[in-house]
């Protein structure tokens, strides 16, 4: 939970969101997600350190530059004495070359912008050397090779993986109940209040049957909808009504194949509040604009609550409440709580929030829109997070990092810490390169999405540790 409250403030402090729009090689992104890996719950306090500065600047510049941009980033590194600066025409490219050029491997040698592709790669690797200090050897003769290539190759896979989530960090976190929930991590829910619902005393012993949608507010958005579901609840359920003409606030529809698992694939549904399997109305009440993503999250506790209720007779309180943050038309998502009255909630308890979001598009809660985050999925030459047998000539980003956490942890590579990293790695990289199931495309790609914010987990665990006993990590951040 820390470390993603420091995401959040080192991407305040670090930068100004340029909008809702997240693509590929996206500078706020990257600036959030890289020291969050390389520093963990320091990540805060390096924010305003020059030497974290002069890191990010020479990732953009070897990274994310492109069409003129960064002249800035460039003069800031010149008057901190990075050697080997030269001016922004030498690293310029134009922004349709960026994908195949710093989206491969560290070694890739992109055929059309060769002599700008190398000065890029320079220019990282003397910032790298000139904010550590590597020893005399590495001074004397370069940063090509040993440490400091491999601590620059780490920042640039770091970019790419940063890259791979297409979702801003700071977007989905919120408050419940004057309660922190993180940032969207790959995981559709997660508990509340240690998963304890807040219902009152009285609630808690209502025996009758009951479904009460809140009234519309101001700007048209339902609210809480609360329910006590018993037996003759389910008994009376019909057939669904036609919903098509209710457009619940933030309704703005798009599809996007391969990331949405319905077919055809629209990215929001009209999605109950209180299900329509548990007597919830076709009713723009009990309805609000959910991702297919949402919709399939809140499916489960659905199912526990009919499933509990057919099975004992006994009723369950059941209370679904959108978050709206200020003014948005869209929920960030919605609060589920329920509790089984008659067994004092040993039969079903919960108190979870399930995510409005869906992986691989960025959505603007203020108003619905929405557009396609991830522009690597489709891009031809790129290196992907995994694949099913990598090898050198074949390679995919774990099977890359890898070789360079080797060679940077190479005086802890026999050390528990540094083994308990790589069996975690390694469990990951197994679990996403079993991923591929040609009829379920969608599935995959969340699937993947999951598997990459896991890898992202492991190496903020990690690394920031690792890092620290590392003498030339240590000796620079103190």
């Amino acid at each position: 939970m820390s470390k993603r409250i420091c995401s959040l403030l080192l991407a305040v402090m670090l930068l100004l969101s340029s909008g809702n729009t997240v693509l590929a090689c996206d500078e706020d992104q990257i600036n959030t997600y890289v020291p969050q890996i390389l520093f963990g719950d320091s990540a805060f306090s390096k924010a305003s350190n020059e030497k974290v500065k002069m890191l990010l600047d020479a990732l953009y510049l070897n990274s994310m530059q492109s069409d003129g941009q960064g002249k800035d980033k460039i003069e800031y590194l010149k008057r901190k004495k990075v050697r080997g600066i030269g001016s922004l025409s030498d690293l310029d490219i134009k922004h349709k070359e960026l994908m195949k050029c710093s989206h491969n491997t560290w070694e890739y040698e992109y055929a059309g912008a060769e002599k700008q592709q190398n000065n890029r790669k320079e220019v990282l690797q003397n910032t790298v050397n000139k904010v550590f200090d590597f020893g005399f050897f590495n001074n004397l003769f370069g940063c090509k090779k040993g440490k400091c290539n491999s601590f620059a190759a780490l920042l640039y896979y770091l970019h790419i993986l940063s890259d791979y989530l297409a979702d801003e960090p700071d977007e989905t976190r919120t408050v419940v109940n004057d309660k922190e929930v993180p940032s969207y991590v790959g995981i559709a829910s997660v508990p509340i209040r240690a998963n304890k619902p807040s219902f009152t005393k009285n609630q808690r012993n209502i025996r009758e049957s009951f479904y009460k949608p809140s009234q519309l507010d101001a700007q048209n958005r339902s609210g809480a909808a609360f329910a006590n579901v018993g037996k003759d609840t389910l008994e009376m359920v019909g057939d669904r009504e036609n919903m098509v003409s209710i457009k619940p606030s933030g309704w703005n529809q798009n599809k996007y194949n391969g990331l949405v698992t319905s077919q055809p694939p629209y990215i929001f549904n009209r999605c109950h509040l209180i299900a329509h399997q548990l007597g919830g109305k076709e009713e723009e009440r009990n309805l609000i604009t959910g991702t297919r993503y949402l919709n399939e999250a809140m499916i489960p506790y659905e199912n526990k609550i009919k499933d509990y209720v057919t099975k004992t007779g006994n009723h369950v309180l059941y209370r679904v409440t959108p978050i709206f943050e200020r003014d948005n038309k869209l929920a960030s998502g919605v609060q589920l709580e329920a509790y089984s009255i008659e067994d004092s909630g040993k039969g079903v308890s919960f108190n979870v929030y399930c995510y409005n979001v869906q992986p691989g598009v960025d959505i603007n809660y203020m108003n619905g829109n929405n557009e396609k985050a991830d522009d690597i999925l489709t891009k031809k030459n790129t290196i992907p997070f995994a694949v099913k047998n990598p090898t050198d000539n074949s390679p995919d980003l774990i099977y890359e990092m890898n070789k360079h956490l080797k060679i940077l942890f190479d005086d802890q590579k026999n050390k528990n810490m540094y083994n308990s990293m790589m069996n975690d790695i390694t469990t990951i990289a197994n679990e996403a390169r079993a991923i591929e199931k040609p009829e379920e495309v969608a599935k995959d790609y969340i699937e993947l999405r999951r598997c990459e914010y896991k890898y992202l987990e492991v190496l903020t665990n990690y690394v920031p540790l690792l890092l620290e006993k590392e003498k030339f990590f240590r000796s620079t951040f103190k």
